[in-house]
């Protein structure tokens, strides 16, 4: 756990019969660069990492998550309860999925080239960065992590479902489906398999449990065919000249209570520009006066993190800023951002993202 963590764990026990101060922990997590919701297989490690971003008072109440450990009670987000609505990545429709188009695997950090079965695994997060196109899924309980790249080489060489302390398992230049294993914390085994689901696409999925049985559920749930927006909720569409979007990540774990998008978008400088979409059905007020404007949009810089935040977002924040101040992008660049930036209407309808 970094310091930051320590510091966003600590207020929220502290305030767990009020109010949280998130405007601070918003302004402690962009001007740290912070912009990473955790890959951790528990839930509360992906809940605090939504949570460490927003920028409004929550009211707070316990929340009761189920994952593939035991029970966790995270103040701050009210309760999802059995009957959660599934939250999925927009079908892109028209473009190729990885069987026709392999190359374009991980290719554009706005593009997903995988899908999975209707009555399939329940999505916990997805992202694509540095080449890999990846998801954190559900699968009965247990999580399984399926990563995929056009080439065995772009798969870094720790698999991200792996839990820490686990001896790294590796086949090099393997991947012809065989599974294998280690001993993890607590016994735990963690399992990995390599295999190739089409010419040209390499998958490695991983997880923790028992048997191997989750990640052959995963591998006949996956599809091939079919594309997917990145972003969710958010796109953008107006960058600074000379930059690119570099990254981009989505957590709905704990979907409909909340959800997080973060997306950076990096040049030449050493710097990059950290984009932020947090949403949680359970806040309870919203900055409303803003001392900037964006394309005719109230919006609030702070000074001390270099935060700039578009506002009128119900239940949400959309907050822009560099990640490392000083050394590349300053309010101009981030405003350019916030200016072409489209959300969805229906922030807690993922149908209409």
């Amino acid at each position: 756990m970094t310091d930051l963590d320590q510091r966003i764990d600590q207020t929220l026990r502290e305030r767990a019969e009020g109010s949280v101060d998130t405007d601070r922990l918003l302004a402690v997590a962009v001007s740290r660069g912070r912009a990473r919701i955790r890959r951790r297989r528990t839930t509360a490690g992906t809940v605090l990492g939504v949570v460490a971003v927003f920028g409004a008072g929550v009211a707070i109440g316990p929340v009761q998550l189920s994952g593939s450990g035991p029970d966790v009670v995270i103040p701050g987000l009210g309760r999802p309860g059995g009957a959660v609505g599934a939250a999925t990545p927009p079908r892109l429709d028209g473009v190729p999925g990885a069987a026709a188009r392999p190359d374009l695997v991980g290719a554009d950090p706005n593009v997903l080239h995988f899908g999975f079965a209707p009555d399939g695994p329940r999505y916990l997060s997805w992202s694509v960065q540095g080449g890999v196109e990846m998801a954190r899924l559900d699968v009965g309980g247990r999580t399984v992590t399926v990563e995929l790249a056009a080439s065995a080489d772009a798969l870094p060489m720790r698999a991200q479902g792996l839990p820490a302390l686990v001896p790294e398992l590796i086949r090099d230049g393997v991947f012809d489906g065989s599974v294998s294993h280690a001993e993890g914390p607590y016994g735990v085994l963690a399992w990995l398999r390599h295999w190739q689901p089409a010419p040209g696409v390499y998958a490695r999925a991983s997880g923790s449990g028992p048997d191997e049985r989750a990640l052959f559920d995963v591998a006949a749930a996956l599809r091939l065919d079919q594309a997917h927006r990145c972003g969710g909720p958010l796109r953008l569409t107006a960058l600074p000249v000379g930059t690119q979007l570099i990254r981009c990540e989505m957590t709905v774990a704990p979907f409909p209570a909340a959800f997080g998008v973060v997306m950076t978008v990096s040049g030449s400088t050493p710097d990059a520009i950290q984009v932020q979409l947090q949403y949680a059905a359970s806040i309870a007020g919203i900055r409303t006066e803003g001392n900037r404007t964006i394309g005719g949009r109230p919006a609030y810089f702070d000074r001390q993190s270099g935060a700039l935040e578009l506002l009128g977002f119900p239940k949400a924040h959309l907050t822009a800023g560099s990640a490392q101040p000083g050394r590349g992008h300053d309010e101009e660049d981030a405003a350019t951002v916030l200016g072409g930036a489209q959300v969805a209407e229906s922030l807690d309808q993922p149908a209409t993202w």
